[in-house]
């Protein structure tokens, strides 16, 4: 039996595409659409739902940054990012977002956590406050059940309601303040907003960076983000005290973007460079972001060069770091140009197609004897014309124990 038909609520997810390894680990896959009911407007709506299931087992909670005890339930968490309205008036799609959460809520085994991937709404201070409370609330079905909530900023947090003022500290303040239940591990001044914690006792690590960090108000925004020497410092000294298997990052920023966003216009620097070539050297599964209102999904191998390029030359990737970009969550997709020779390669959707992605950690195939612990990523989407449209074969990921 697929994993996915172990557990019927997944199957009540936006769209279901089902995967199954059998004995020769032949993929199999469907799917099918649901939510009929909802208009056509608010069908826009993305979420990564995440199902682990290690060796041991693991906990149905997650304690920050200390790791978690073991029992038999399987391990999954929710990612999710770009909740945003388009206006001033409408800061939040809030159809979008409580239908997302309603769906969580309905999941058996229910995730352990939900994590944000920033931009939840249109603007970080409207009129005379804050929207960060407002939107922290409409979590509550899934907080006061358990089910643990964490954050990453984006750009729009940091925005006024006039966004010529730029970013301001502020905002990443209030911020601070609003998430505190985020970890406070990382770096001296970036409680709340850099941390790690663990997952299935050690086994799993996830890191959030925040590319935006503001010392001071800045009209000089780069929308790229960048990743500074106080971050990099701490992710590396995080990951040598780590004996993890798997471990994904959460941030808002893609590293490689296959779309040009004439509205919100983003580029990699250099320090993602050497925040990826770190990730590649150490294994990393997943780098998990949002930001471009799109979905998609690329295995980087060598096959793919860095860009940008670092000075010396940066090596050719080894380890197939997975981008998995997901940022329609209710924002309106991204009407920039995508170059026709990425769109199946990396697996692009930015039309009326919306879902989540499904991964799953197993921890043998059927028939084997050998430990081997396989990362298993499924797309789920959902179509404006309501019709199905074909999905790529899920990618797995190797990682043995």
């Amino acid at each position: 039996m697929s994993e996915i038909n172990k557990y019927p609520a997944i199957a009540a997810a936006v769209g279901i595409a089902a995967c199954e390894i059998t004995n020769k680990t032949t993929i199999v896959t469907k799917h099918r659409t649901v939510f009929k009911n909802i208009s056509l407007k608010i069908i826009a709506m993305t979420l990564l739902i995440v199902v682990v299931t290690m060796l041991n087992g693991c906990s149905d909670n997650i304690v920050p940054s200390s790791g978690v005890g073991i029992s038999d339930e399987p391990f999954r968490f929710v990612f999710l990012a770009d909740s945003r309205g388009e206006a001033l008036e409408h800061p939040v799609n809030d159809t979008v977002l409580n239908a997302i959460i309603s769906q969580i809520s309905m999941l058996s085994p229910r995730p352990s956590f939900v994590m944000f991937g920033g931009d939840m709404s249109y603007r970080g201070y409207i009129d005379t406050s804050y929207t960060f409370q407002a939107w922290k609330n409409m979590f509550a079905p899934l907080t006061n059940s358990g089910i643990t909530l964490y954050t990453a900023v984006g750009n729009h947090e940091l925005y006024h309601e006039h966004s010529s003022y730029g970013f301001l500290k502020v905002n990443q303040e209030a911020f601070q303040n609003t998430f505190s239940e985020n970890p406070t591990n990382g770096p001296v001044g970036y409680e709340h907003l850099a941390y790690s914690f663990s997952a299935q006792g050690g086994k799993s690590f996830f890191a959030v960076l925040d590319p935006y960090f503001l010392t001071l108000d800045t009209t000089h925004e780069d929308l790229g983000g960048n990743i500074e020497y106080t971050q990099m410092q701490w992710l590396r000294s995080q990951v040598a005290q780590t004996t993890a298997i798997h471990k994904i990052l959460f941030i808002h920023t893609p590293y490689y973007y296959i779309s040009s966003d004439t509205a919100e216009p983003s580029v990699s620097n250099q320090t993602l460079t050497r925040l990826w070539s770190f990730l590649d050297s150490n294994k990393f599964d997943i780098y998990a972001c949002g930001h471009s209102h799109l979905y998609s999904r690329k295995t980087i191998d060598s096959t793919i060069l860095p860009e940008p390029q670092t000075t010396p030359p940066t090596l050719p990737w080894k380890n197939n770091v997975v981008q998995l970009l997901n940022g329609t969550c209710g924002a309106g997709p991204s009407t920039g140009y995508i170059d026709p020779k990425f769109r199946i390669p990396w697996n692009v959707h930015n039309d009326d197609t919306r879902g989540h992605t499904s991964c799953s950690i197993l921890s043998r195939l059927p028939g084997r004897t050998r430990k081997e612990y396989i990362l298993r990523i499924e797309e789920n989407s959902t179509k404006k014309s309501l019709n199905q449209h074909s999905l790529k074969t899920p990618e797995y990921l190797k990682r043995s124990a």
